[in-house]
C-alpha cells in the first residue's frame, strides 16, 4: 500500500501529458500525503494495540542496555508516565512474523491540555523517513519528507486525533515500566520495544514547528 502511495506522488509530480494547474497539483499531493500519514500512524496503532486494552502481556526487557539508567522523575514506577506533562521515547515495532515495521521517536509537550504538541519522527520498513508534527497551541499540522515540509493544517482536527491516538497507546502501555531500561510488550498484531524513555523532559517549542 505504501509503495502505491509513493507512486501516486511521483505520477502527480511528473505528468506525461497536459500538466494540471499548480494549485490542482498541490491539492492532489497534499491529499496523497494525508492518506500516507493516516496509513503510517494506523500501522503503528494496529500493530501495537494491547490485548483487550490491557497491559497484561507486557514484560520488561533486560536492563543491561545503554538506556538502563534510573530516571529520577519516575521514582521507580511507571505510574508517573501517565501523569507526565511531557514525554519522549523511541519505539520499534515488529509484526507477528518478527519483521521490523516502523521505528519512531515521539516528543510530546503539554500532554492532557488543548495546547498539546506532538512530534513523531518515523522510519518505515522501506527506510523512508518522515517527520509529523501537530501543534495544539497553534492548531497547525505539518509533515516533512525528503527535506520538504507540507502544511496539512486544513485537516488539523483529524491529524491531532490520529497522532494522539498512536502516542496515547504507547503512553498507556508504559504504565508498567519500572523507570529503568527498556519496555517491551506484545499483542496479536506484533511487538513493540520502547526505549530511551524520558519522563517530563524539557522540550523546546521549536521541536513542534517546521525547521
Amino acid at each position: 500500500m505504501k509503495r502505491s502511495i509513493f507512486n501516486s506522488i511521483n505520477a502527480v509530480s511528473s505528468p506525461t501529458s497536459s500538466p494540471p494547474k499548480k494549485s490542482s497539483r498541490k491539492t492532489l499531493i497534499v491529499a496523497v500525503v494525508i492518506i500516507l500519514i493516516v496509513a503510517l500512524v494506523a500501522g503503528v496503532y494496529f500493530a501495537t494495540r494491547g490485548n483487550s486494552g490491557t497491559n497484561s502481556s507486557a514484560t520488561p526487557t533486560p536492563t543491561s542496555s545503554s538506556s538502563a539508567t534510573p530516571n529520577p522523575s519516575t521514582s521507580g514506577t511507571g505510574s508517573n508516565v501517565a501523569g507526565a506533562s511531557s514525554l519522549q521515547f523511541t519505539a520499534s515495532v515488529t509484526n507477528s512474523s518478527g519483521e521490523l515495521q516502523e521505528t519512531s521517536t515521539y516528543y510530546a509537550k503539554d500532554i492532557g491540555t488543548s495546547n498539546i504538541m506532538l512530534r513523531m519522527e518515523l522510519t518505515d520498513s522501506s527506510g523512508n523517513n518522515f517527520v509529523y508534527i501537530v501543534n495544539g497551541a497553534q492548531q497547525k499540522a505539518w509533515m516533512e519528507s525528503g527535506g520538504q515540509w507540507i502544511d496539512i493544517s486544513a485537516s488539523y482536527t483529524s491529524q491531532l486525533s490520529s497522532l494522539n491516538k498512536s502516542f496515547t497507546l504507547f503512553q498507556t502501555n508504559l504504565a508498567g515500566w519500572t523507570g529503568v531500561g527498556d519496555w517491551t510488550y506484545t499483542s496479536s498484531g506484533g511487538t513493540a520495544r520502547v526505549y530511551n524513555i524520558s519522563v517530563n523532559p524539557s522540550l523546546s517549542d521549536s521541536l513542534f514547528t517546521p525547521s
